[in-house]
């Protein structure tokens, strides 16, 4: 989780600072829960993919904590996406 907080971080322009590791942390772990259950697909974030998909779901729920936005079309793109695999792989048998 510690690589994924310092991505976090850069992503989100908080270098050099541990002022919100713990929170940071905390949004990290709540967003890797809400992606699996937007995609019904456990997250290994050992996974470039899926730890990306976390950090990009971490850094827009921080971006927006004080004024609410939707969700960008990339991100939203890329759950739905994940979601549409998992089906399609489940109907292939």
């Amino acid at each position: 989780m510690n690589e994924l907080l310092e991505r976090l971080k850069i992503d989100i322009g908080i270098i050099g600072s541990t002022t919100y590791d713990e929170r940071l942390t905390s949004l990290l772990k709540v967003s890797k829960t809400a992606v699996e259950k937007w995609t019904r697909k456990s997250i290994n974030i050992e996974n470039d993919h899926d730890a990306e998909l976390v950090i990009d779901y971490a850094r827009w729920q921080w971006l927006t904590r004080r004024e609410p936005t939707e969700m960008p079309r990339s991100l939203k793109y890329r759950l739905d996406c994940r979601l549409f695999e998992q089906e399609d792989e489940g109907s292939e048998s």
